[in-house]
């Protein structure tokens, strides 16, 4: 939306909140999209944006309270009653109800305490239920709301089951799913399936009986992959006995998605914290905290680098090139080696993520990048040596060990960078943690090292 016009709906919110009816609040609702009135009221005062959903019927406010960050949700959640803020968490989707009650346990387990238990016993079981799921797994980001139909119905009797069922206006509804007794998948069908059948005709003619479904202990990350591979919109989940206890809608997965990407590039920039909401509005302490780490392992590279620096100038005595020519070159091979070390990660990290990459074939990518940084390396190694001779030196021997030297820093760079993601995720540890920084300050040694080695054995040894 334009944010002249979000601007506009904010003027008219706040009219309301001062001397607007309850129809008034209805006609805003159906004139705007819930997630254009989201941002609108996050726009105010937090005194204001409760007084908004104060004189909200929670049914309806529920819609708009979902568009909220899940930050936002916390604040506003916090501000409110015990019993209005249980009543706003019963209508929303389980799935979003879970997440703002498991985010406010770790900010006020009081007040998510008192919320369960002003809760029905149905929908605070169900939270319950939802809530012991492992973390990031297809359980987690479920919703327990769904259609199912006995296997053995005929169109027409399933027909009016679905109607007494009142189905949401949302993706829940599009798909039907078959169970037995004991409520075990037994198939799929679609609502257009069952309204173009013939009324006589059984559930089971019109039935998928090979759905795609997942395990409640799958990993967000392999959902949103069957998601993407097989073109779905939902996604039944089951238990051990193939119950069906859930389902996952694209929605979810959208939001799963961009959480993953955002967790990996911050794992990637070298952040302890994974949630950027965090950075942008947390706790400043929490926030250094979450950087430091990361950091004192550059500043570690560093110090080992500054030492190389200082033992090679006292090894150093070649009268060919001055020793102030030699160590002005260092920051350009460490950039180098550093950012192409960097872009080899990025690009193994995210194929591992997308499954792009195979896991019996890890041998063929850290080759297929070390031909690439071989590749880069001697082109940039020409270009380099060749303006050194023009502009800056014509001794060929130091030309050529410049060039030597971003040959094998490059080289080496594409295959720690490569690697090093590759071997973390055989070891079923996150490849993400194979950061700018661990990469950075590996480099910026090996690069060091490679050079000085390269210079003194050709200086002192050769000449």
């Amino acid at each position: 939306m334009d944010p002249k016009d979000n601007s506009k709906i904010s003027q008219q919110i706040q009219t309301l909140i001062k001397k607007g009816s309850r129809a008034s609040f209805i006609s805003l609702l159906q004139a705007h999209h819930e997630a254009d009135i989201a941002d609108s009221v996050s726009e105010l005062s937090l005194d204001e944006q409760k007084a908004f959903f104060l004189k909200l019927n929670p049914e309806l406010g529920a819609h708009i309270l979902e568009e909220y960050s899940l930050n936002q949700q916390i604040e506003l959640i916090s501000e409110l009653k015990t019993t209005l803020a249980a009543k706003y968490i019963e209508e929303m989707e389980p799935d979003d109800a879970v997440d703002l009650i498991e985010e406010l346990q770790e900010t006020n387990q009081e007040k998510a305490d008192h919320i369960l238990k002003a809760l029905p016993q149905k929908e605070a079981d169900e939270l319950k239920t939802l809530l012991a799921y492992p973390e990031n797994s297809a359980g987690a980001i479920m919703t327990s709301h769904f259609i199912s139909i006995p296997e053995n119905l005929s169109v027409k009797s399933a027909i009016n089951r679905i109607r007494k069922a009142n189905p949401p206006d949302s993706e829940i509804s599009f798909f039907i799913y078959v169970v037995n007794k004991k409520t075990q998948l037994k198939g799929v069908t679609s609502l257009r399936n069952i309204v173009m059948a013939n009324a006589t005709d059984t559930i089971q003619n019109i039935r998928n009986n090979t759905p795609i479904k997942t395990h409640v202990e799958t990993d967000q990350e392999d959902v949103a992959k069957l998601f993407q591979k097989y073109d779905l919109i939902s996604l039944p989940v089951v238990n051990d006995n193939e119950e069906l206890v859930g389902i996952i809608t694209v929605d979810d997965i959208v939001d799963v998605v961009v959480e993953e990407a955002s967790e990996d590039l911050l794992k990637l920039s070298g952040t302890a914290e994974t949630n950027e909401n965090t950075f942008l509005s947390g706790n400043l302490f929490h926030n250094v905290l979450s950087r430091l780490p990361w950091l004192s392992l550059t500043i570690s590279g560093g110090i080992i680098a500054s030492y190389l620096i200082t033992y090679f100038s006292k090894l150093y005595q070649s009268p060919h090139i001055p020793l102030a020519l030699c160590l002005s070159f260092i920051p350009m091979l460490m950039g180098l080696g550093g950012n192409v070390g960097n872009q080899s990660a990025t690009i193994i990290v995210r194929g591992l993520s997308l499954g792009l990459i195979k896991q019996k074939r890890p041998l063929y990518h850290v080759l297929r990048e070390t031909f690439t940084g071989l590749l880069m390396g001697s082109i940039i190694g020409t270009i380099v040596a060749g303006f050194t001779y023009i502009y800056i030196s014509q001794n060929i021997t130091f030309c050529l060990i410049i060039g030597l030297s971003l040959i094998g820093n490059m080289t080496t760079a594409t295959i720690i960078g490569a690697g090093l993601p590759i071997l973390l995720s055989q070891l079923k540890i996150d490849p993400a943690v194979a950061s700018a920084p661990v990469i950075s300050s590996t480099l910026d040694i090996l690069t060091q090292l490679i050079y000085f080695a390269l210079t003194l054995l050709i200086f002192q040894q050769l000449l």
